[in-house]
């Protein structure tokens, strides 16, 4: 039997910018290692940060029109992206979780034709009780090959 699932390892290169209201922009980079795993046609990236001393799994299903990112561990997340639309998500830290409402701006997924590497970039709002908490810009580069 055939598998339906393919993995191969990849060189990710994560920037996110954040405006809170009334607060100046935030920039972050992670360089990380990470999974490129293709299931039922649709590709994943599968990596692990840390973030003060805890570890953090996050996998993203990359698409222009429907994509999701989902974060287990110090920090969970459900963070759903529907092109030019709103969902529902979820954010949680230790204890405490609350419900988002994830309004998206700019989705968009190219991949390489030899499927070795791609970018995905998305530009969302974030609301809690219907405030808005900040402004998201997340690009999402990854190349074949390790670190």
């Amino acid at each position: 039997m055939e598998s339906r699932e393919k993995e191969r390892n990849v060189k990710i290169k994560l920037q996110s910018s954040i405006r809170h209201p009334g607060q100046d922009e935030e920039k972050h980079e992670l360089n990380a290692t990470g999974l490129l795993i293709e299931k039922a046609g649709k590709p994943y990236l599968k990596y692990e940060e840390e973030q003060g001393g805890k570890r953090i799994q996050t996998i993203v299903r990359l698409d222009s029109t429907d994509a999701l990112i989902m974060r287990r561990g110090a920090v969970n997340m459900r963070l759903p992206f529907i092109e030019a639309g709103e969902r529902s998500g979820t954010y949680g830290n230790g204890p405490a979780a609350f419900d988002l409402v994830v309004k998206t701006e700019k989705l968009d997924f190219t991949e390489r034709k030899d499927r070795s590497g791609g970018r995905f970039n998305v530009n969302y709002d974030l609301h809690a009780e219907g405030a808005l908490l900040g402004t998201y810009e997340l690009t999402i580069t990854y190349t074949e090959g390790t670190i």
